[in-house]
């Protein structure tokens, strides 16, 4: 994946590269700004945090002391041994007598003298062994048969012990706290009766809160997730976790509140104070908006800056890719290159490097057209030097039948043969290089004309053309050489008569030139040797050799074929017109044989 990312980096334009790593460099930076922004507004909630749980911690530590001094108050009540000799006898004592109600009317004052003791408590009752009910101070409301109950069961498991059954209700804002009274003079441990003390959560944080000069936030007291109290009109549905003390920010209401609670570990309440947050969380929101933004905003500007001078400092290297490019495409058009370089080329490295390039293309066009030249001119020296080749050969041969016809005084074939070899020395002698097959047919006839009467009755000439001669290219003299290798192979090293059969035909893109001839095969070495043309000719005629080299300045690709087996020898050629190397206008025929 790496791989294919760098590469795809590397295959970008420059002028892109410049920009991509400006962007993520920009992008880097704003992430860091960004993220030092997320880690400040980190520290602010957790000193905000620090400071909101300091202020919980004061109210929860005011309900727990109050919680401990309702302790210390039970605990001297059932340690005191006067109440305890007054309870013992109330616990002896008739409750159906006067002496019974006297006796439980003697415990007030005692009682009521420990709560003025105290100052903090402003109501206890207290319930004797056959649980009539004594009402010291104020009115305590009825907590009910299920929270007494609770605290009776509370009290059973810790015998002389101090309990509490917290508030579960916003309806019922009290602690109940309560003690077993146990005689302990007489170290019996008898029960003498119940201490219960009610405290009222819910007032004493209003007078704490009241007492401050600063106000605090809206405190909200849970029971596990039981609203037992708040402070604010009306409670928002605070959903708090299991955990004893943190801090949560929670849209309430439509506004964003920061939530901090503390568990008590003595009452098991949570204190729950909530703050609006929702002017600083929108200050906040706005400020990393306006970075965000910003950031985008200088992002954009510079990536539009940034790539308009990375497009002044690249387009030189592009024009000059464009350059390279169009010799590659167009096959070496140095021209249409040094066209597109620029007229007024710096003097920085892409400048001297353009420069270079400018020169080396002129000297590669130079030395192109130098050599191109060179090539023609050596072409049409070895063209001729090939032609030249000819022309001396066919006249010896010619000349010297043509010598035996008029010695043995046989004027008719005689004049054939002046015309027949006249027809060829026109075409020999013709400047042009190539010619029609059809008029390489016709030099064919010619020269088989003249071998005719050369050789009368030991040679059979067959002759066949067909198809659109005329819009074939050939060299001069190809079939003649071949139809002059046959005859030697056929008739000269043969006895017997020698059958010769030309075909030439033309078929949709496709020439086809065979010539054949009857006799002994030719050995299998020499017949290797032929066809990698390393055999010495014979005699002074053209050979294959010679025919393969001149075809081949003329197509780029062809078929060319010898064989030799019992039934003869086969030379045979397969042209495409798709292969023509050289376009000419061959239209003229004028090297033709007249019909």
């Amino acid at each position: 994946m790496f791989h294919r990312a760098k590469k795809q980096f590397l295959d970008l334009p420059l002028a892109q590269k410049f920009v991509g790593i400006f962007a993520v460099l920009t992008l880097l930076s704003g992430a860091l700004m960004i993220g030092a922004l997320h880690l400040g507004l980190s520290v602010f909630e957790e000193k905000f945090y620090e400071k909101s749980l300091q202020e919980l911690d004061f109210f929860v530590q005011k309900v727990d002391d109050d919680i401990q001094g309702i302790d210390t108050l039970t605990r001297s009540i059932a340690v005191d041994s006067t109440i305890q000799q007054q309870m013992n006898a109330l616990s002896n004592a008739d409750p159906e007598t006067a002496n019974y109600y006297y006796l439980l009317t003697g415990i007030r004052p005692l009682l009521l003298e420990k709560i003025y003791q105290d100052g903090q408590i402003s109501s206890l009752q207290y319930t004797d062994l056959y649980g009539h009910t004594l009402t010291i101070g104020q009115d305590m409301p009825d907590p009910g048969a299920a929270r007494l109950t609770a605290l009776e069961m509370s009290l059973n498991q810790t015998p002389g012990g101090f309990t509490l059954v917290s508030s579960d209700s916003a309806d019922y804002p009290y602690i109940l706290c309560g003690r077993r009274i146990l005689r302990s003079q007489d170290m019996s441990l008898k029960k003498l009766g119940t201490v219960v003390v009610a405290l009222n959560v819910g007032k004493l944080l209003d007078n704490e809160i009241h007492r401050l000069s600063s106000k605090p936030s809206e405190l909200y007291l849970y029971n596990c997730q039981t609203l037992v109290y708040h402070s604010g009109k009306a409670a928002d549905a605070v959903v708090l976790p299991d955990s004893a003390q943190g801090y949560k920010i929670q849209t309430l209401s439509g506004k964003k509140k920061f939530i901090c609670w503390q568990t008590s570990s003595l009452t098991g309440l949570r204190l729950c104070s909530v703050f609006d947050y929702h002017e600083i969380y929108g200050q906040i929101n706005a400020a990393r908006n306006a970075l965000i933004f910003g950031e985008c905003a200088i992002l954009l500007l510079f990536a539009w800056v940034l790539l308009h001078m990375a497009r002044l400092v690249t387009k030189p290297i592009h024009t000059l890719g464009e350059a390279v490019q169009t010799v590659d495409q167009q096959e070496g058009n140095f021209a249409a290159a040094r066209a597109l370089l620029p007229k007024d080329i710096s003097a920085d490295e892409i400048g001297t490097l353009t420069k270079e390039f400018d020169s080396m293309l002129g000297k590669i066009d130079t030395l192109i057209h130098e050599n191109y030249e060179k090539q023609i001119l050596l072409q049409e020296t070895r063209y001729k030097m090939l032609q030249a080749q000819i022309n001396p050969h066919f006249l010896y041969n010619t000349l010297g039948t043509l010598n035996w016809l008029v010695k043995a005084g046989n004027r008719e074939d005689a004049c054939k043969m002046i015309v027949s070899l006249g027809d060829i020395l026109r075409a020999a002698l013709s400047p042009r290089q190539n010619s029609t097959a059809a008029a390489d047919v016709q030099l064919a006839g010619s020269y088989i004309a003249i071998q005719q009467l050369r050789y009368k009755s030991r040679a059979e000439f067959t002759l066949t053309a067909s198809g659109e001669l005329e819009q074939w290219s050939l060299p001069h003299f190809t079939l003649q050489p071949l139809v002059e290798n046959a005859i030697h192979y056929g008739v000269e090293d043969s006895d017997e008569v020698c059958k010769i059969d030309v075909i030439v035909q033309a078929e949709d893109d496709t020439l086809t030139l065979i010539v054949h001839n009857t006799g002994k095969p030719v050995k299998p070495e020499k017949l290797t040797k032929i066809r990698t043309f390393t055999v010495k000719p014979q005699g002074h005629g053209i050979g294959l050799k010679n025919i393969y080299e001149r075809l081949s300045m003329l197509y780029k690709a062809f078929g060319f074929d010898f064989d030799s087996d019992e039934s003869g020898t086969t030379v045979k050629i397969v042209l495409k017109q798709e292969n023509l190397a050289v376009s000419e206008d061959i239209s003229d025929t004028s090297t033709a044989l007249p019909q």
